[in-house]
């Protein structure tokens, strides 16, 4: 039947219907078996442009990401046959790969740990063993930065050309495995000793899954994401992706390659539109070089989200809280932040908008600070919503100060 299937939207539309098929509770095996019979010709492109399309048609992208995995166990005969992109070394793309790589062998690492565990008698100490197994979760735990960069950095492109419900469903895969290597992690630092009956059984619940969600990862990207990504973005698109790449670090993996378009760069980036004069606001005025310095010294984070919902600055300071990039600047402030706390921030926009707020407060413990973080409506002089302004503040050191300090010295 597959010689029917003559185009590439015929073929998305049969795959929207056996993954529709899936979300209403049809066996694995048997979409599995038609989808074989019926898509010889399918791939990466085809299932990128499926999960664009069911997003548009209104499935949820956590629905979709529930069935992400089954849908490319589904497909995965077809996506075997894409080869993993092939680019120059310092292009973001070879970046990424070669950082895979690195994954792939602390992965492998960690399997080979838990192979040589099961070879224990139940009842032996297999403290040492365990320790070995989280030594090299701590490393998977860099993973983190490869994502982070993809979901600030690449994923803004996407959404720029109108396809935002992919990296939604891959976002929310992000979260899943960095919240199962987190558990896992933490679960193994407040053990102090462990049988290797109890270590098998902690392996098999826990740490298999965490190493499963890295390599799924993996795959999904090297089949679908980058090669769609390729195709997609220009080279400038990937020259300002590498530019800001250093702001959040590389994982696994230090490229040492300066990579530039091969057709050169036509556009400065990051450089202020203007330079000279003074702007003059209600209480005084600046130069343009006196304003950047000033909101770059504040010892606070700044990010200003307009009345669009389109984040539209972020003060550049030295020691930022959260990390932000320009990949952020003209992005909606929704896909600033990972799905499971998008109905937070929409609620504040839709109070303050509504004008039922004027302030939302938070603070946590973040790596043993104290992080506070406070949302403001920004109005006219009428009281008109013009924006949202996020302010986030370490406030460890001041929360420690104690008696008074009135005479001059210096902190070191």
């Amino acid at each position: 039947m597959s010689e029917i299937i003559n185009n590439r939207q015929q073929r998305v539309e049969i795959m929207k219907s056996l993954i529709r098929q899936l979300h209403s509770g049809v066996a694995e095996e048997q979409i599995k078996h038609q989808l074989e019979t019926m898509l010889d010709e399918a791939d990466y492109s085809d299932i990128f442009l499926m999960e664009v399309q069911l997003v548009q048609e209104g499935i949820p992208a956590e629905s979709i990401q529930q069935l992400c995995d089954t849908h490319t166990r589904v497909l995965k005969k077809h996506l075997d046959l894409q080869e993993t992109p092939d680019t120059t070394p310092g292009h973001p793309v070879h970046t990424f790969v070669q950082e895979n790589r690195e994954l792939n062998k602390t992965t492998g690492q960690i399997r080979l740990l838990m192979k040589k565990l099961e070879t224990l008698p139940d009842e032996q100490d297999a403290t040492p063993q365990v320790r070995e197994i989280q030594s090299q979760l701590n490393n998977l735990m860099d993973v983190d930065k490869h994502y982070r960069r993809k979901e600030y950095l690449l994923f803004p492109f996407f959404e720029k050309n109108n396809l935002p419900g992919p990296p939604m469903v891959m976002w929310g895969k992000h979260d899943e495995a960095r919240e199962i290597l987190k558990q896992t992690i933490a679960g193994l630092q407040e053990v102090e000793s462990m049988t290797a009956a109890e270590a098998k059984a902690y392996n098999l619940f826990t740490v298999t899954p965490a190493v499963e969600a890295v390599d799924d990862m993996i795959y999904k990207e090297e089949k679908i994401m980058f090669p769609t990504a390729l195709n997609l973005l220009t080279e400038q698109d990937w020259y300002e992706i590498y530019l800001q790449s250093d702001e959040y670090g590389y994982c696994l993996y230090d490229p040492q390659f300066e990579w530039r378009p091969e057709g050169g760069v036509h556009t400065e980036v990051g450089k202020p539109a203007a330079k000279g004069g003074r702007i003059q606001m209600p209480t005084g005025n600046f130069s343009l070089e006196e304003l950047i310095g000033v909101f770059s010294t504040l010892p606070f984070d700044l990010t200003f989200v307009d009345k669009d919902d389109t984040v539209r600055y972020f003060s550049p300071g030295k020691e930022r809280v959260f990390d932000r990039s320009r990949a952020i600047l003209g992005r909606k402030v929704q896909y600033c932040h990972p799905p499971k706390s998008v109905h937070i921030v929409n609620q504040i926009v839709k109070d303050f908008k509504a004008g039922k707020q004027d302030r939302a407060r938070f603070w946590i413990n973040m790596g043993g600070r104290l992080v506070y973080i406070c949302y403001y409506a920004v109005r006219d002089a009428q009281g008109a919503y013009m924006g949202t302004l996020e302010v986030t503040q370490d406030l460890t050191e001041v929360r420690s100060l104690e008696g008074e300090r009135r005479l001059l010295a210096y902190d070191e």
